[in-house]
């Protein structure tokens, strides 16, 4: 491999950006961590590079981090504390980095946090009024009670999670939208195949599949969720991807707009668009039980007249 003489990066005291990507770094470089000026650290892609969060209280005046790919990263997401009045933006994309991203939540400048691929825990119903008192962006894992591909163990649990939800984003409209992410396609919830409300059913039926996985609508000014087969999504969709798709019943979060308001006629584009996935599903808010869906599934001919 590759020899580099590291140390030579202790003569940049003054350093206020460190960018480093795909270097062939092996092992423990604790002169990287030693910038008492530097405003933004990144590092991607360094597969053999060791190192401690902890090791991040060397750059007292670090305004952004991201790491990426860097798989010898370990440490816990408590160290960041250090740095807790000058933070805004934190995106770590490493497997091994653990701890709860409440931890975070008393930072008063942090505007991103993206840990969509850590192992860090936590419930987003923690967040509350006061958490997180400048966020505008928040990505977090499946390890996380509500984070992306988050798999609820019963259907009960869905309703205050979303009440939850809808608080955050009254709060924050745009903490969890992304560039390329509608609401709805964007967290790829559902039932978890070990919760007690979830059965078993035949894939290759043309029978629509149990709605299994949760979908936030925005309809208008109008914000509601809902239970749906596979399939569903918010963008532009083939008709193939439409034909698999069926929802229950809306679970709106918001009153409905006044005829008077700006965005009514919008509402209504989607509502009718809304109105023609529920068929199947008609009369329920969310997954019928297995009788119920037997049932519906004997009488489903007279669906695809």
């Amino acid at each position: 491999g590759t020899s580099h003489n590291i140390t030579i990066i202790s003569n940049f005291k003054k350093l206020r950006v460190l960018n480093i990507h795909r270097v062939d770094l092996n092992g423990r470089y604790p002169v990287l961590f030693d910038f008492p000026l530097l405003h933004k650290l990144f590092i991607s892609d360094c597969r053999y590079l060791k190192f401690d969060l902890a090791m991040l209280s060397g750059l007292p005046l670090l305004k952004e981090l991201k790491l990426m790919g860097n798989d010898r990263v370990v440490g816990n997401l408590r160290s960041l504390r250090v740095l807790k009045d000058i933070l805004e933006e934190v995106d770590i994309s490493c497997h091994q980095i653990e701890g709860n991203f409440m931890d975070l939540a008393d930072f008063p400048r942090l505007k991103q946090l993206d840990l969509r691929h850590t192992s860090v825990t936590g419930y987003v119903m923690d967040i509350g009024e006061n958490g997180f008192p400048a966020l505008e962006q928040l990505s977090l894992p499946s390890t996380v009670h509500g984070g992306m591909d988050y798999e609820f163990q019963r259907i009960s649990d869905v309703p205050s999670f979303m009440q939850a939800v809808h608080l955050l984003m009254q709060r924050t409209p745009t903490l969890f939208k992304e560039d390329s992410f509608s609401y709805s396609y964007a967290f790829h919830w559902r039932l978890s195949e070990d919760s007690p409300d979830w059965y078993a059913y035949d894939d290759g039926s043309e029978v629509p599949k149990p709605p299994f996985h949760l979908q936030l609508v925005q309809a208008g000014s109008r914000l509601g969720w809902v239970w749906c087969s596979y399939g569903c999504n918010d963008e532009e969709y083939d008709d193939e991807e439409e034909d698999k798709c069926h929802s229950c019943e809306m679970n709106w979060l918001d009153p409905e707009p006044s005829v008077c308001s700006s965005n009514y006629e919008a509402y209504i584009e989607k509502l009718h668009h809304i109105e023609e996935r529920i068929g199947f599903y008609r009369g329920y808010s969310q997954p019928p039980t297995l009788a119920e869906y037997n049932q519906l599934c004997e009488e489903y001919p007279r669906y695809s007249d």
